[in-house]
């Protein structure tokens, strides 16, 4: 079922993640993550500080480890657990894992996606440009601040390639796609300057 365009009635709407408050109220609707064990509520900080709270992306890491967790709970028998301890045990650390593994999928395809537009991408030089305008301000950069006329007219501009950041259309904003990608970017120029203050230090040494 599709909708014939209608302009004037129609607008598009922009679903962002969640805040912290909405995306923990989420996970606890979920039943994952739970804040009463240490581990997993240090592990629920950790995904919301380190890759964000996209709900599709929660929804979907949260059936898939209610499903680990059941998988690993139907492995025991009574007679085998019967105070039941074990089975918790194993679905904690399925959930755990699952969690864990999504964690680090998304940093690790932040760094690739990041790295492609400030280091291979033709237009790097205006994506470093804006990737460092974001930084600075994380909530959003609007279109005409720096001027990234150029930036819109590359190829990797596209869905199929432009990850890293995303253009909000409800506020006329470029916003990097994940917390994931902050983070990435921010490593990537943190690198960067080391590198170069660690080759102007190796080039003062050899005059």
């Amino acid at each position: 079922f599709k909708l014939n365009p209608d302009p004037g009635r129609q607008r598009v709407l922009w679903v962002g993640d969640l805040d912290e408050k909405q995306a923990n109220a989420f996970l606890d609707k979920c039943v994952v993550l739970q804040r009463c064990d240490p581990d997993l509520a240090r592990l629920r900080d950790r995904l919301l500080d380190e890759v964000g709270a996209n709900p599709q992306a929660l929804f979907d890491t949260a059936t898939d480890a209610k499903t680990a967790a059941a998988k690993a709970v139907a492995a025991f028998s009574p007679l085998s657990d019967p105070t039941g301890a074990e089975r918790v045990k194993a679905a904690k650390a399925a959930e755990r894992a699952v969690f864990e593994q999504f964690i680090e999928k998304k940093q690790r395809v932040a760094r690739i996606e990041v790295d492609n537009l400030l280091v291979r991408s033709k237009s790097k030089d205006d994506f470093r440009r804006l990737f460092r305008a974001l930084l600075k301000t994380p909530a959003g950069v609007a279109q005409d601040e720096v001027h990234f006329d150029a930036i819109e007219a590359s190829e990797e501009f596209k869905p199929k390639f432009f990850r890293a950041v995303t253009y909000n259309s409800e506020t006329d904003v470029f916003q990097f796609d994940s917390k994931a990608h902050e983070h990435a970017a921010r490593r990537w120029f943190e690198n960067e300057a080391k590198a170069s203050a660690k080759g102007a230090a190796g080039a003062a040494a050899s005059d």
